[in-house]
């Protein structure tokens, strides 16, 4: 079963390979479509967890 990629900086499971040679001679880069976000770093989670995280997800958790 695949996994799926989350972007670490939204939490949106809208990441895309940024570059076609990506892993080819250079590290994988991702690009999310929702925020922007490029770089090499994502969240890998099982398709379930994804469907029950979703529902319950409330946006940043910063307690400052």
């Amino acid at each position: 079963m695949a996994r799926i990629r989350i972007c670490p900086k939204c939490k949106n499971a809208t990441l895309k390979n940024a570059v076609n040679v990506s892993g080819w001679l250079t590290p994988n880069m991702f690009e999310c479509t929702s925020c922007d976000y490029i770089g090499s770093l994502f969240i890998e989670i099982d398709p379930k967890d994804f469907k029950k995280d979703a529902n319950s997800y409330d946006g940043d958790t910063n307690n400052e």
